[in-house]
């Protein structure tokens, strides 16, 4: 194998830009010394060859995986110059963008012709080192429960908990069920269910070493839910509605949109507001227009408004 990549090799000088075909072809082709054999992209290798001329300049390319022959330049342009025992030493450092794979580094005798390639492989990238601290899930609705881990924390750290809401207030918390072993700490948060939408971030801090991880969750905005039973009836239905998406159990203020535009306080029934969900009932007007109507629910304190949609006959 080792033989058919060395006459392959041999072809590709004969191809290089600038090659002597009878000097090449003269001359056979030898293995130089390369130091590291293998190694990822951005190493520098350090090669040495013997049997060129004293005191003649070395040209210098490299092999690709693929078959291509690429030019090459020494780390200094010093090393082209053979010693005065024929022996020649140099170094080139693989860019980072290098493909994985059997490389070789053919070096040619400016006046000898003479012919040494080193091989040596660029290895893959590395996986990626697993993380030092993370959450899951990442993003959550209010009442979600997130569960966090972060190492590095010396074993004996007394562990504070610091938490900032989005609007970058931080404040001490405690969280669920925290434990440390062997330096990582693993714990639990669930989010209020009136927690702003958002990035909320975890300050994790070791009281002896003042080592610090930090960590971020979002928050997503919930999703307004809304509901009236039943969606159409005529003049003198009673109306069932719901609305969440409020905060805890501010007051609420009801209207509804008749069809002809004109905008009324709704005299509602049967008010029930608990952890930001609103109940009430409505009974439609013997006169009520037919046509598309909207009640409306407006939170005293946080001002947010939840639309129900609903007919009549």
């Amino acid at each position: 194998m080792m033989r058919l990549f060395l006459a392959i090799v041999l072809l590709a000088a004969l191809m290089a830009p600038g090659a002597s075909h009878s000097a090449a072809a003269q001359s056979p082709v030898l293995p130089a010394t390369v130091y590291p054999s293998s190694g990822p992209a951005g190493t520098r290798f350090d090669f040495l060859a013997d049997g060129f001329q004293s005191g003649e300049r070395i040209d210098i390319w490299v092999n690709a995986p693929d078959g291509r022959a690429l030019p090459a330049r020494p780390d200094s342009e010093l090393q082209r110059r053979v010693a005065r025992d024929g022996r020649a030493a140099w170094s080139w450092t693989s860019p980072n963008d290098i493909q994985p794979g059997m490389w070789s580094l053919v070096a040619r005798g400016q006046r000898s012709g003479a012919v040494r390639v080193g091989l040596f492989t660029i290895l893959p990238p590395a996986a990626p080192a697993a993380p030092d601290a993370n959450a899951f899930p990442a993003t959550g609705r209010p009442g979600t429960r997130f569960v966090f881990f972060a190492a590095g924390f010396a074993a004996d750290d007394p562990i504070g908990f610091f938490l900032s809401a989005p609007d970058g207030e931080e404040t001490p918390v405690a969280v669920e069920q925290p434990r440390i072993f062997n330096g990582r700490v693993d714990w639990a948060w669930t989010a209020p269910d009136n927690a702003a939408p958002g990035v909320w971030r975890f300050r994790v801090r070791g009281g002896n070493s003042r080592f610090e991880q930090m960590l971020a969750v979002t928050i997503e905005r919930p999703t307004a839910t809304v509901g009236v039973t039943p969606g159409r009836g005529r003049a003198g239905t009673r109306f069932q509605f719901f609305a969440e998406g409020l905060q805890g159990r501010e007051g609420v203020v009801f209207w509804f949109n008749r069809p002809d535009g004109r905008a009324e306080k709704a005299m509602v029934e049967r008010v029930a507001i608990n952890d930001g969900r609103a109940e009430w009932s409505w009974i439609a007007p013997d006169d009520a227009q037919p046509g598309q109507w909207s009640m409306v629910a407006r939170g005293v304190s946080s001002g947010i408004e939840r639309v129900v949609l609903f007919e009549i006959r």
